[in-house]
């Protein structure tokens, strides 16, 4: 094949259910493999090597689906890195493309490995890809696919109880450069959203893991979420901030509460409610996207809450977020309980195997406006235009939605967006109609989804 035409082929990761016979019962079992997409007609081939490597080592062996896919993510990218070199005609990889996989050598994965350093990549991350491709090297060995031998059992290093190769990548002959406090990319992107498909199990599991970490704010991270409450918004709501018809629909008033809930800081600078700006008072009014969760977490907290008040822990009644010393809790205290759960969120999905997930919202930095996105990305899901997404975040303009709109839509559609986001009068701001919710969010969650539990 000319290398030219290899242009047209990409190495994915392909996600497939099969039927196993377990206790003589056909069972469902969801696999992973990986092939080669040919993007002229879309058709994906299975590629044996790199999808066995992934059954043996690690769907045989009792590994997590999400382990598998990681490594499968990660050896996808290596291949695919390979694949970019030979189209680009780069000396060190073209007897890649005469042998194939037997072709391979060490200078390979360590040149995918300096790769990863010069982008940025921190070091855990670095160290993660770096487990997988020894692992590949080693099955490609072990079943005798490649044609240079290397001598694992030198590199082999006691860990706890199990013997886990070093790496080989680490001689010196290769130059494999790795990530330091000079290379990693300090200016990392800003995580606007729990990105991909997974986006709602991705949710339903960091609000899981709040309730645990941090029970006091997971009623405020719910409401950032499915309204897209700012955090200034969230310390300022009192109990008479929520227009409930309970198991049906929730209206949240955004006001300007500092005067009577924060007299204890000095400044209110991280507790103002930024809506507050552009909106009046009577104005600023936010639908809440329910779901079973929300009026989960929404009764627990208030049962929680009525308790504390009842044996005096309380020293603002009115406030619905309350700190460890009775206050109403301020903006400062709120951030840093929900990078609290963030930490452990991120640190459940390292040791549960979820590293393509980890590695993802690891490497971007975020606060909890990342759940401003979050919102904004289930409104898209549910079909609306740019002016619905805009008036339902409560927006004066369809500039910050835009953010995350597709690049498909045109400088027409647009200007005619601005026009109807200006005829739309500032009362219905934040609100969203409920024919709307009825349609696309029913039952409490995307249409078609299943229930957030």
């Amino acid at each position: 094949m000319e290398i030219k035409e290899l242009n047209q082929y990409r190495y994915v990761v392909k996600e497939t259910v099969i039927e196993d016979v377990i206790n003589e019962t056909l069972t469902p079992n969801r696999i992973i493999m990986i092939g080669v997409k040919d993007s002229t007609n879309g058709v994906v081939i299975p590629h044996p090597i790199p999808s066995d490597f992934i059954r043996l080592k690690y769907e045989y062996q009792g590994n997590s689906f999400n382990t598998q896919k990681s490594a499968a993510e990660v050896i996808c990218r290596f291949l695919n890195f390979i694949h970019n070199k030979i189209t680009n005609k780069d000396e060190e990889f073209l007897s890649f493309s005469y042998y194939g996989i037997s072709g391979l050598t060490l200078q390979h994965g360590s040149r995918f490995i300096t790769s990863l350093t010069l982008q940025g990549r921190n070091k855990q991350t670095v160290a993660i890809y770096e487990q997988y491709l020894i692992q590949f090297y080693v099955f490609l060995q072990e079943q005798k696919l490649i044609d240079m031998q290397f001598d694992f059992s030198l590199f082999s290093r006691s860990k706890g109880y199990r013997n886990r190769p070093d790496s080989p990548f680490r001689h010196p002959s290769l130059e494999t450069r790795y990530p330091s406090r000079f290379t990693s990319n300090k200016q990392r992107q800003k995580a606007k959203d729990f990105r991909g498909k997974d986006r709602k199990m991705l949710v339903t599991e960091f609000i899981q893991c709040s309730k645990e970490i941090a029970p006091e704010i997971t009623l405020g991270i719910c409401l950032q979420i499915f309204g897209g409450i700012r955090r200034g918004e969230i310390v300022n709501l009192t109990r008479g901030s929520f227009n409930v018809v309970k198991g049906k629909s929730m209206i949240v008033k955004i006001e300007d509460n500092r005067n009577i809930l924060f007299g204890h800081l000095k400044n209110t600078e991280k507790e103002f409610p930024k809506r507050l700006n552009y909106l009046e008072t009577h104005m600023a009014l936010q639908t809440i996207l329910d779901n079973e969760l929300l009026w989960e977490v929404y009764d627990l907290h208030f049962e929680k809450l009525n308790k504390k008040i009842q044996q005096g822990e309380v020293k603002n009644p009115i406030a619905v977020l309350v700190d460890n010393h009775g206050n109403p809790m301020s903006g400062k205290t709120y951030e840093k309980k929900f990078s609290k759960v963030k930490k452990h969120f991120l640190n459940r999905l390292h040791t549960g195997g979820r590293y393509y997930d980890y590695i993802d919202l690891s490497e971007r930095y975020w606060g909890s406006h990342i759940c401003r996105g979050i919102f904004t990305n289930f409104l898209m899901d549910m079909g609306l235009s740019v002016t619905q997404i805009a008036i339902a975040r409560g927006d004066r303009s369809i500039t910050a939605a835009m953010e995350y709109v597709d690049e498909r839509v045109t400088m027409e559609n647009l200007q005619q967006a601005i026009e109807e986001l200006s005829k739309w009068p500032f009362e219905k701001r934040g609100i969203i109609e409920q024919d709307i919710i009825r349609t696309n969010w029913k039952g409490g969650v995307l249409k078609g989804a299943k229930v957030f539990r």
